[in-house]
Formats: structure tokens, C-alpha cells, sequence
């Protein structure tokens, strides 16, 4: 596994990550933006289509493409700041 910021251990890690971020922040992000963020991240080739979560960072993406302090473990996308 790459050694980047938010890469977890296992899935209940990245669960336990994705809820600490929604109480910190429950922004949502603007539907352009999590549509472009879903479109980024179904031509990664890091991308399960099957379980819809990312090979790095474990995360569930139809849910983390919504939260605007949410941001791509290997760049592709960033979080949106208002």
C-alpha cells in the first residue's frame, strides 16, 4: 500500500476516519463537485467498481465524494473549500 496520509489498515479504520471527518465538518459539497469527483475516480485504476471503494485509502467513495473536507489519498482530487 502507498504511504500516503490517509491510507488505513483495514476498512473499519477508514470508517472510523470517515466518521471523525463528518463530525469535524459535516459540509457537503456542491453536486458538481462530487459528480466530478465519482467521474475522477471510476477512470482510476485504484477504483473497486464492484464495492465502490478505493484501493488506498479503503474509503467508500459514493459517501466520501460528498464531503467537502474530503480529498483524494493520491492527488486526483482535493478537498473544496468555500
Amino acid at each position: 500500500m502507498e504511504d500516503v496520509d490517509c491510507c488505513r489498515r483495514s476498512f473499519a479504520a477508514s470508517i472510523k476516519d470517515t466518521a471523525a471527518r463528518l463530525l469535524q465538518d459535516p459540509s457537503v459539497a456542491p453536486r458538481a463537485v462530487i459528480t466530478e469527483r465519482m467521474n475522477t475516480c471510476r477512470i482510476c485504476d485504484k477504483f473497486n467498481a464492484t464495492t465502490q471503494i478505493c484501493d488506498v485509502c479503503l474509503c467508500f467513495l459514493p459517501l466520501k465524494t460528498t464531503m467537502a473536507n474530503a480529498a483524494c489519498p493520491i492527488g486526483k482530487w482535493v478537498e473544496f473549500k468555500k
